[in-house]
């Protein structure tokens, strides 16, 4: 009996660690960049011991990214705003624009990894510093990236069908209604 529950115990341990690691990835384009959980487990392995708490200085440890697109949603007439996975939610924006906002704990906006036909420029803000960046995905992308500390930021994301101005203005107003509802 001993001997099925010590492999039971192994095998569920195993299979934690095995979701950790997979999990412990971002999906940011460029370089595998591991995302920090938070997640500590005593040097014996105890599973009994895990604590959790937000990494030192992460002031997006509790980002919502839905919350912040529902919160300016009648303002800019967003629909169909739907989770798209961790700290990140996607919207219809006029009815033809996809818009994405997604949160960066661990990123920069130095650390922006933009399109081969990408152009950066500085983007006004209130109270952070922000740069847009025209065609980073597709010729009709346009993406708002906003500083929340030195090494951390959120990305306003617009993809058009018709063209890049389209894109950029939904990601403009996108950023600039969420803007002063971000940590500082």
């Amino acid at each position: 009996m001993q001997l099925t529950t010590n492999l039971v115990a192994r095998s569920v341990l195993a299979v934690a660690v095995f979701g950790a690691v997979l999990a412990g990835c971002s999906n940011t384009p460029g370089s595998p960049v591991p995302e920090t959980t938070g997640a500590t487990t005593s040097a014996a392995g105890d599973a009994g011991s895990t604590t959790t708490s937000a990494p030192a200085g992460d002031s997006l440890a509790d980002f919502d990214a839905c919350g912040q697109l529902e919160g300016v949603a009648s303002e800019l007439g967003l629909t169909a705003i739907t989770e798209d996975g961790v700290r990140q939610c996607k919207a219809r924006y006029a009815g033809t624009v996809g818009v994405l906002v997604k949160a960066f704990p661990e990123l920069s906006i130095e650390e922006y990894v933009p399109g081969a036909n990408s152009q950066i420029t500085d983007f006004p803000m209130e109270s952070h510093k922000a740069k847009r960046v025209t065609a980073p995905a597709s010729s009709s992308s346009c993406a708002v990236t906003i500083e929340i500390t030195s090494s951390s930021r959120v990305d306003v994301v617009s993809s058009a069908r018709a063209s890049l101005d389209e894109a950029c203005d939904a990601a403009a107003k996108v950023a600039t209604a969420i803007e002063p509802r971000l940590p500082k």
